[in-house]
C-alpha cells in the first residue's frame, strides 16, 4: 500500500478544515436559530427546503422592502418553494419572490427572515385504499382514525384519487387547476371522459371543498400516506394508536 507523504497529508488536513469551516458557516445561523439576515439567503433557502421536504408547512416573518418602489414590507408569508438565494411565497393570494438585501429582480428585498414551521411533530403512517361517494366521506374516514388526544394543526395526505364525475370542459379544468394554485406542489391531474384522476399531496380540509367543484359520484383512492401535524412533542404521542407511525420533527 502506498504511504501518504507529509505534503499529501497536509493537503488532506487543509481540505478537511476548509470543509468543516464552510459547513459550520453554512449550517449554523449567525443569530437566533432559524433567523437569517438578507445576506444569508442561500443558507435560508437551504434550511427552508429541508424543513418542507420533511412535510412541514413553512411560514416566514419578513422585514424588508418592495423592490418596485422601495416602500417598507413587514408581514408573514407562506413559503412555497426555495431555490438558490430566492424564496417563492404566497402572500395575499398572490405568488411572489423574495431575495436578499440587494435584490432587484425579486418582488421583495429582505433584510431579515424568521422561519416559522407549522407544528412540532408530524405523525406519519399509511392507510389502505379507501372508497367513498364524496371527499367529505373520505375525510371523515381518515379523521375517525385519529385520536382526540392530540393538538392537531393540519392533516395532509399523499396519494391518488380516481373520481367518477362529469366530463370537464377546458374552462372547468382550469377552475380545478386554479383551486390548487397556491399549494406547495401542484398535484398531477388527468382529466378523462367521465371524471379525473388526482395524484399528489393534499391538505385534508382543502380536499373536502372539492365536493362542490367536482361533484363526485364515486371515489377510490390508492394506499394513502397520512401526515398529522401537531403541536405535541414526540414524548406525548403513542405511536401504537396510529399503525406504529413514524414521528418526524423539523429541528
Amino acid at each position: 500500500m502506498k504511504k501518504i507523504g507529509i505534503l499529501e497529508f497536509l493537503v488532506l488536513i487543509s481540505i478537511l478544515v476548509t470543509a468543516l469551516a464552510i459547513g459550520y458557516n453554512f449550517l449554523s445561523p449567525t443569530s437566533e436559530a432559524y433567523t437569517f439576515d438578507g445576506e444569508e439567503m442561500y443558507k435560508c433557502a437551504w434550511v427552508s427546503e429541508n424543513i418542507m421536504l420533511k412535510g412541514f408547512p413553512l411560514y416566514a416573518d419578513i422585514d424588508g422592502r418592495w423592490t418596485a418602489d422601495s416602500s417598507d414590507f413587514s408581514d408573514r408569508v407562506q413559503i412555497l418553494a426555495a431555490s438558490g438565494g430566492t424564496l417563492t411565497v404566497a402572500y395575499n393570494n398572490k405568488e411572489m419572490t423574495i431575495g436578499g438585501k440587494l435584490a432587484s429582480k425579486e418582488d421583495i428585498a429582505a433584510s431579515s427572515i424568521y422561519l416559522v414551521p407549522l407544528g412540532n411533530t408530524i405523525i406519519r403512517y399509511n392507510l389502505d385504499s379507501l372508497n367513498g361517494t364524496s371527499f367529505l366521506e373520505i375525510s371523515d374516514i381518515i379523521y375517525s382514525d385519529i385520536g382526540d388526544d392530540l393538538n392537531i394543526l393540519e392533516v395532509d395526505i399523499d396519494g391518488s384519487f380516481a373520481i367518477d364525475s362529469e366530463t370537464f370542459s377546458p374552462t372547468e379544468q382550469l377552475e380545478v387547476i386554479n383551486y390548487f394554485k397556491y399549494e406547495t406542489a401542484l398535484p398531477k391531474m388527468s382529466f378523462v371522459y367521465g371524471g379525473l384522476i388526482l395524484k399528489g399531496d393534499f391538505n385534508l380540509n382543502d380536499l373536502k371543498n372539492l365536493d362542490g367543484l367536482l361533484n363526485p359520484q364515486k371515489i377510490v383512492t390508492s394506499n394513502i400516506e397520512v401526515n398529522i401535524i401537531v403541536e405535541n412533542s414526540t414524548e406525548e404521542i403513542n405511536t401504537e394508536k396510529y399503525n406504529n407511525a413514524k414521528l418526524i420533527t423539523w429541528m
